[in-house]
Formats: C-alpha cells, structure tokens, sequence
C-alpha cells in the first residue's frame, strides 16, 4: 500500500486532505499533555473551524485493549470519515488500533489479535508525530496490550495512509525524550540494516535514514535548530520504513523487559546493548548464523555500518555508538542504572520472535556473558 509523505505539513494541508476525502467528521486521537505542550493543539486550531471534531485522548501510554474498545465505541457513535494521531508511538498505534477494529468488528477480541484477522480497510488514517523516534507512524504494526501481555497487530491495512511531519511539534520535547527517540531512530536503522528480513529496498531506507541521522542526532539533543529537527524527523521516517519490511533485532529483543521491569525508556532501553550486538553480530561463525545469506554477506552489512558510521571495525563502531550516548546524556551503564539480577529478569524475559530476527543466534549463557561485560 502506498504512503503519501508531506515533510512540512500545514494546516492548509490537512485543510486539503479533508477536502480531499470528503471529510466531514474527524476522529482526533492524542495525548492531552503532549498535543498541548508540543503545540498541536494551536496548531490544530483553525482545522476546527471547518469540520466537526471529536477529540479522544482515555488512554494509558502504552495501548490497553480497554482503552481501545473505549475508542471504538465513540468512533462507532459518531460514524466518522477521518482519524489523525497527533502524538508519539502509543497514540499513533492507538489510531491504528481504533481504525482496525472499527473496521472488522471483531467478536473474539483475543483470537482477532493474535491471529492477525484483520480484513478490512477502516477510515483513511493521518498520523502526525510529536517525537522523532518511534517510527509508528510509517509502520504496518500496532501495539495492543491484552491482560497485561504485549501483542502486534501486522497487517498493509493498519499502515497510515498519510504521514505529515512538522518539526516544530517535537521542538518542545525534554532533551532526555529527545535523545532517547532519535537513539531509538538509528537503533532502528542499524539493525534494520543488519536484520535477517532485510532487502535492497529495506537496506536502502536504511541508509536514507542514517544520512540524515548521523550528522545531526547529537546537535539535535544538544543544540538544536531547525534543520536539525527537520532532519532528525526525517531520518526517523525513514529507519520506520526500513523495520516496516525487515523488523528489528535483539537489542529491540532484550530492551522490552528493561522497560518492563526498570522503568528504562524504550530508545534508551535499546541503546543499552546495540553497540554491544554491534561487535556480538560481526563475530558469527558457521555455527551461529541465522541468516541463510550466510557469513560473508551479515559480515558485508556490518562493515558497511563501520563505513557509514566512519570507523574501521565494529569495535571502533561499538565504542563510537557509546561515545554518541555519552554525548547525548544516555547512561550505558546497568549498574548505574540500578539493574540487577540480569539472569531472572532480563534473559528470561526476551522478545523470541524480534531475536530470531537477529543475523547470530544468541543463547541464554551468551547474552548473559554480554550483558555482564557491561557491568
């Protein structure tokens, strides 16, 4: 399915789309803090005066399936012809979620979920971020919680039909959220780069991705202007794009339960072990590659990681995507981020399908011998 991208969106765009389509109802899903403080809400303001809107914001930050049925069931009332996320990942999935169910009406909320039932399109769907990191926004996944157990929706349905980028809605973000969702970005396009899934078409995204990345992440968190917004956004398009066809790997594997037990943000989660898997990867044997492309060519995508990244060899990589955490205030260290008892909760607790997606198999004994060459 085809995704339309508009860089600078403006409120005479959306003004635009809704002609377009039609549109006389919108179903607006956000967070109330983030469209506030991120100046959605100003900015959303004259869209008002032309269509009836109804805004929907019940909702934890990561997506129950409460809270979505809660949603359906105001979308249902209101028979609407249009949804826009404005927001981070939750409240773009949370669209995403609203917009599937409402669709298929499904009587088996469970079966529908993790059998992936989806089979029908919804309402044409806009999503607007507010963060430079999640990637939601050009991704065919949506996140549901059921009982508590994380779940992805994956279907070419449940990818956004328009895609607006706006650099001043991230412009007031916190510089930790913002170092934590650019790091997320390029976590997404390293691995994306290096993910047993991935393509030419995959790669190629990956590289865009990166070469807007690279150059302004930092300065993004420290000093950041205008272009560096726009870029750092676009790049994060981007690596979205690539993990839409290729998904990610082990460090997206292992950073859930660092979120999950230790409160750890997820882009800061995942940077804990990418520059580690970034030197684990290269060092795969005939024993432990997981990719039927075989050594020479996982061996080939990590050094041209080094190349992108400007360094020689992966330990050069390892230690230059350290360095760039450093720089950006992102403690590596899991002692002196009070994580313990690694073996009962971080290696028990790891995403299976996300690490089998990984170009080197890893064993329970092996990422404990990584996690603890951390400490």
């Amino acid at each position: 399915m085809n995704q339309r991208l508009i860089e600078e969106i403006s409120v005479k765009d959306i003004k635009r789309i809704t002609n377009e389509l039609g549109a006389k109802k919108v179903f607006l899903v956000t967070d109330p803090v983030a469209y506030t403080l991120s100046g959605a809400e100003d900015f959303f303001q004259p869209v008002l005066e032309d269509v009836e809107v109804t805004i929907f914001s019940d909702f934890e930050v990561n997506p129950k399936i409460e809270d979505v049925k809660k949603g359906v069931a105001i979308f249902k009332e209101g028979n609407y012809d249009l949804i826009i996320a404005i927001g981070g990942g939750s409240v773009i999935d949370m669209g995403k979620c609203i917009n599937a169910f409402q669709a298929n009406n499904p009587e088996d909320l469970l079966d529908f979920v993790s059998q992936n039932k989806i089979k029908e399109k919804g309402v044409p769907l806009l999503a607007i971020p507010t963060t430079s990191g999640s990637g939601s926004e050009a991704t065919h996944f949506a996140v549901v919680y059921i009982d508590e157990v994380k779940y992805s929706l994956a279907h070419e349905y449940i990818l956004p039909d328009i895609v607006g980028l706006n650099y001043r809605l991230t412009s007031t973000q916190p510089k930790y959220l913002t170092a934590c969702t650019s790091l997320d970005a390029l976590s997404q396009a390293i691995e994306s780069y290096w993910s047993v899934g991935a393509t030419e078409a995959s790669k190629e995204y990956a590289r865009k991705a990166l070469s807007y990345l690279l150059p302004n992440i930092k300065k993004n968190v420290n000093s950041p202007t205008k272009d560096t917004r726009h870029k750092v956004s676009l790049g994060a398009y981007y690596a979205g794009k690539a993990i839409n066809i290729s998904k990610t790997t082990a460090s997206h594997a292992v950073s859930y339960a660092f979120t999950t037990y230790y409160s750890i943000p997820h882009g800061h989660a995942v940077f804990l072990t990418l520059p580690e898997f970034f030197e684990y990867n290269y060092n795969v044997s005939e024993i432990d590659a997981n990719n039927p492309k075989g050594i020479e060519y996982i061996k080939n995508s990590l050094e041209d990681l080094c190349q992108f990244l400007g360094v020689h060899s992966v330990t050069e990589g390892k230690n230059y995507l350290k360095q760039l955490a450093r720089e950006m205030g992102i403690e590596l260290s899991l002692e002196k981020l009070n994580i313990k008892d690694c073996e009962n909760v971080i290696a028990d607790n790891v995403n299976t399908e996300r690490l089998g997606n990984n170009p080197r198999n890893i064993s329970k004994e092996q990422l404990l011998q990584l996690l603890r060459s951390k400490e």
